[in-house]
């Protein structure tokens, strides 16, 4: 990458110019440097389309959602307090982050406490699987502040199948399946 210093030619031009240069002007300085090429579609492994998917997909999100003020104004907040640059990447990290599941085991209560790092989950739904026929009736589902909680005291010694669905903010739905409760 070249320097480019006291030209008046190129003093603060920014962008590119054809398919070769791109210019950049950080700090006052102008710096030269060959354009990127695009990665070869032919090469990217599986993983990689999918995370360029996924990314794409919470791109698009935050343009929606930050067209919302008290949405925006949301993110902005949530960007503060976890030392973010912008709402803009608030929401990028909301759209990507995964909630976290813990299990608690106590004598004779299980519980599941769902939370999402610095972000709100909207819903807890708890569904039964094709094996099992109904959702047993001891389970509670309840809500203290950011955590969402999942509680069961089995009865009897047969366990049952179950299915969380964990909705988001970006209103993902993550399931969490053949949980065994």
């Amino acid at each position: 990458m070249a320097t480019i210093t006291n030209n008046i030619l190129v003093d603060g031009i920014s962008g590119k110019f054809g398919k070769q240069l791109v210019f950049r002007t950080l700090r006052g300085k102008t710096f030269v440097s060959p354009a990127a090429r695009k990665p070869s579609k032919k090469k990217e492994s599986e993983a990689q389309r999918n995370t360029r998917v996924n990314f794409r997909e919470a791109t698009e999100w935050a343009r929606r959602i930050l067209r919302d003020p008290e949405k925006k104004a949301y993110y902005k907040q949530r960007a503060k307090a976890l030392k973010l640059p912008n709402a803009y990447t608030a929401v990028i990290t909301d759209y990507m982050r995964k909630p976290k599941v813990v299990k608690l085991q106590n004598r004779d209560t299980i519980t599941y406490s769902i939370h999402k790092p610095g972000f709100t989950i909207k819903q807890v739904q708890v569904m039964a699987n094709e094996a099992t026929a109904a959702i047993p009736q001891k389970v509670a589902i309840s809500q203290h502040k950011d955590t969402w909680f999942v509680n069961y005291n089995p009865e009897d010694e047969t366990a049952s199948l179950l299915t969380l669905i964990i909705i988001d903010n970006a209103l993902q739905k993550i399931k969490f399946v053949d949980v065994l409760i």
